[in-house]
């Protein structure tokens, strides 16, 4: 009730100074009445530094949570070793970092990343479900899904068990990969995965990712927090499979490297919450989002945040390493 009285009161600070505004007007809401106020953009007259997580959108003019950047100069990894832009496709989930104008709605890209979300063998195809299995990881196709050619959607089901692939996409809060893109991946040599650890177990040296079973044993190149994998991490694991369709890990690294975040840098990052904890604090894209008073929300109400829908969030990276939420938008 008090948190209410608070949504109400700044509702009503809100439309007082925005009500003469020019411009499109956004819905502004609380648990009761809404309200159509004139829009306004978050921007500052200097350029702001950002860390961007979220699907390529367009290639041509790189465009990532709605922000076209300039990449001329920009370092960019694929799957952990050197790339160019060239390598980038609509589809692919990148973190880039950068810099943005002010209005925030362009800006420069000093690196980009992108890793994807399996690397490996397709075990299953369901058609009907438009599902797919690989690597112990599920895969969701969607009417969104990007293809790169020769494959497409129905080609997707008729490859044989055991062909290569590699699958960009969100993950939501089942584990499940929501595909964004898809493509064949006969010459790859190390297969990969990202996801959650579980069972882990230190004697024998191992963990499961979904339904694949992992090796860490042999692990060459370790990044990971305090120098082990702990129960709960995300990470990325690349290597190869044994004969027992075991990953055999050579690289083990965080999915996301919190180190590589400035305090007060702004985020912007689409995803699915992963995990919730209600009233304050939400898990996107394996960061840790914590709502307060002044977080504005669009398309819905404080009170439909829930675990597995999809948000698109700006924000502040702050104490504690996480993201205090300035605007969060509310995704079909």
């Amino acid at each position: 009730m008090f948190r209410k009285k608070i949504y109400r009161l700044l509702t009503i600070a809100l439309v007082i100074p925005l009500i003469s505004c020019g411009g499109s007007s956004m819905e502004l809401s609380y648990d009761g009445t809404t309200i159509n106020v004139p829009d306004f953009t978050p921007g500052t007259a200097s350029p702001t530094q950002v860390v961007s997580i979220g699907p390529i959108t367009a290639q041509s003019g790189l465009t990532v949570n709605s922000v076209v950047y300039d990449t001329d100069n920009a370092t960019i990894r694929i799957n952990g070793e050197p790339g160019t832009v060239d390598d980038l496709h609509p589809g692919y989930v990148v973190a880039v970092h950068g810099m943005l104008d002010a209005g925030w709605k362009s800006g420069t890209a000093e690196r980009i990343a992108y890793d994807a979300n399996v690397i490996g063998p397709i075990e299953e195809a369901d058609p009907a479900g438009r599902r797919l299995s690989v690597m112990g990881q599920r895969v969701q196709i969607g009417a969104d899904t990007r293809f790169e050619p020769p494959l497409d959607s129905d080609a997707l089901f008729n490859l044989a068990v055991g062909t290569p692939v590699q699958v960009s996409g969100l993950t939501n809060a089942d584990g499940e990969i929501v595909a964004t893109h898809v493509q064949m991946d006969p010459d790859r040599e190390k297969v990969q995965v990202i996801g959650k650890i579980s069972e882990l177990d230190y004697a024998a040296m191992g963990f499961r990712i979904n339904g694949l079973n992992v090796d860490y044993g042999s692990t060459l190149i370790m990044e990971l927090p305090g120098g082990a994998p702990g129960h709960g991490m995300v990470v990325i694991a690349r290597g190869s499979l044994d004969s027992d369709g075991e990953l055999q890990v050579s690289e083990l690294m965080s999915h996301v490297d919190r180190s590589e975040f400035v305090s007060g840098s702004l985020v912007q990052l689409t995803g699915f919450v992963t995990r919730y904890n209600p009233g304050v604090r939400l898990f996107v894209n394996s960061l840790d989002i914590e709502t307060e008073f002044h977080t504005i929300f669009h398309n819905g109400l404080f009170s439909d945040l829930s675990l597995g829908i999809k948000v698109e969030v700006d924000g502040r990276w702050g104490i504690g390493n996480r993201v205090i939420a300035d605007q969060l938008w509310f995704l079909n």
